[in-house]
């Protein structure tokens, strides 16, 4: 591992950050919030968490590329202004110049330096021959494997000599075999004395990754994003991910993040004397989970009863764990599943629904998302108005939920809605109508 430096400063910190955009329409999204982050010299920090709950962002705070709405990004001991110059990423796309040469794209990663023409060279061939691609400093992007291209992005990285190497999903758009190659290679490069390299922040959504990586991992939670667990890993190198101790952490994670997204809640008791509502108490947010994966989540559940663990449903529907934990959601928010500890099974209307033909599917999805608050706001509109503009329901949506993108969230609702044949929006007039019953027949017979 490198060299951990005597004065324990952080590298780059997070004071009680902050961090909310504005959407269209004047809506004000927060996606981070009180965030404390400090980044150690000579730690493989891994940031692990959903898509959606502010992982990147965070990196594009702690490297200033995006400013905070609130709170402090220090550098070293001392406010950021700007650009970290100690800093340096590696996105999940290759982005890199089609038109140059791999040297020529490497150093681009020195255009904010002044250094010799001879100083310049130097740094690009050593940044290359370290990421082993010594034999390509002429090969142009689209001679490259996108394994070999990530390396360029890397050498492009490392060629500044950062202090901070940070890492957006680095691997995530490599097959298996390559990413496990190269993320091992990037380890044996940081734990090098030669290299230069003394501290990583990766952002990530593979709990395995950031196991088999990291020297302390957190987890962070969505809506908005804020820190949950924090996890020191002791785990010599190499690590061996069959190893009992390997797999516990992976098992302390799991339930960390199945405990906060699908909790164990008992049901709402009705108020004495207050009317009985088909609409639920609580406005809760809905995953944005298309119709079609958790119809797909419900045919697994009746088709392969004996793998009604999460973590081996995962494994069959080939999604990372944050997307399967959403799909489930999706299914439990609806009632067609419940969720005791790790487990996932059909309910007793779950059963009936997989049972029915289309007509009774769409009869009983219907019914389920009728239940749900956030879709009153358009089920009330329409009861008033055939048709109206989306720009008044985006606006009550934000509102309801303020953590939310009230437009991701229109769009998902527009889609569960449209499966059982309550609304239906047209995107060119921008308007959200009630469909006809035959627009509903062919839908649900196409």
């Amino acid at each position: 591992m490198a060299e951990v430096e005597t004065q324990q400063i952080p590298v780059a910190q997070l004071c009680a950050v902050t961090k909310t955009f504005t959407m269209a329409g004047g809506h004000e999204l927060k996606v981070l919030e009180n965030i404390d982050l400090a980044v150690q010299p000579g730690e493989l920090l891994a940031l692990l968490g959903q898509s959606g709950s502010g992982k990147s962002t965070i990196l594009r705070c702690l490297t200033g590329l995006t400013e905070p709405t609130s709170g402090r990004v220090q550098r070293d001991g001392k406010t950021l202004k700007g650009i970290n110059p100690d800093a340096s990423v590696v996105f999940q796309s290759f982005a890199l110049y089609p038109w140059l040469t791999v040297e020529q794209n490497v150093a681009v990663g020195l255009m904010a330096h002044r250094i010799s023409r001879a100083e310049r060279d130097a740094a690009v061939n050593h940044a290359i021959e370290l990421i082993g691609l010594g034999r390509y400093h002429k090969a142009f992007p689209r001679e490259l494997s996108g394994g070999m291209r990530q390396r360029v992005g890397i050498a492009r990285a490392l060629v500044s000599k950062p202090r901070l190497l940070c890492l957006d999903e680095a691997f995530s758009a490599l097959d298996v075999l390559t990413a496990e190659n190269l993320r091992q290679e990037l380890i044996s490069l940081w734990r090098s004395p030669g290299s230069g390299l003394s501290s990583i922040f990766m952002v990530t959504h593979n709990i395995e990754e950031a196991v088999e990586m990291a020297t302390r991992i957190v987890v962070v939670f969505p809506r908005p994003g804020r820190l949950g667990l924090v996890l020191e890993n002791p785990l010599p190198y190499p690590r061996d991910s069959r190893s009992a101790e390997f797999q516990r952490l992976v098992s302390v994670i799991h339930e960390c993040i199945t405990t906060m997204t699908l909790p164990d809640l008992p049901p709402e008791v009705p108020v004495p004397g207050a009317p009985i509502s088909r609409a639920r108490s609580r406005m809760e947010s809905i995953p944005l989970v298309p119709v079609g994966q958790i119809l797909g989540l419900l045919a697994i559940l009746r088709d392969t009863p004996e793998l009604p663990n999460i973590y081996d449903i995962s494994d069959k529907i080939g999604k990372e764990f944050g997307e399967t934990i959403a799909i489930v959601k999706a299914a439990e928010i609806l009632e067609f599943v419940d969720t005791p500890k790790h487990d996932v099974h059909l309910t007793e209307l779950g059963r009936r629904f997989v049972a029915a033909d289309r007509l009774g599917r769409r009869a009983l999805f219907a019914e389920q998302v009728f239940k749900l608050r956030i879709f009153h706001i358009i089920i009330a509109l329409l009861s008033e108005h055939e048709e109206f503009e989306v720009d008044r329901v985006i606006k009550d949506i934000a509102i309801a939920l303020p953590y939310d993108n009230p437009v991701k969230t229109f769009e998902t609702m527009i889609a569960w809605g449209r499966y059982a044949g309550l609304m239906d929006y047209n995107s060119q007039t921008r308007r959200v109508f009630v469909p006809k019953d035959d627009d509903a027949a062919e839908e649900a017979n196409p």
